[in-house]
């Protein structure tokens, strides 16, 4: 187990990565009010539950990173498997609208993007 000053120079260093810098003064005031404590199973406890809050933080973060690098899911299908054509140098053909008149169809055939 991690000495708590670890710990809470991690879950810092955490929270400022992530942004939420609004936590910061409530971890520093948290660490303040208990540095008085002296029995060593509070303790103990203390600083088991900083390193779960730290790898949870932590965890939270990595999947984020992984959902946005390679999650599917994020992009919706159409621009999925367009993005999948660009990749291979095709490029889907335009759909059917049955709204538009014939002649906008028939003029944006003869016109390439």
């Amino acid at each position: 187990m991690a000495s708590p000053i670890t710990v809470y120079r991690q879950l810092l260093r955490e929270v400022r990565r992530q942004n939420n810098g609004q936590f910061v003064p409530q971890l520093k005031s948290l660490y303040r009010d208990n540095r008085t404590i002296t029995d060593a199973a509070r303790l103990q406890q203390l600083n088991r539950n900083a390193e779960n809050v730290l790898t949870y933080l932590r965890s939270a973060r990595q999947h984020k990173e992984l959902r946005d690098a390679y999650s599917a899911i994020v992009l919706e299908q159409k621009k999925k498997i367009e993005l999948s054509a660009n990749r291979v140098g095709l490029q889907l053909p335009k759909e059917y609208d049955p709204n538009s008149n014939a002649t906008d169809r028939v003029m944006d055939a003869f016109h390439k993007s």
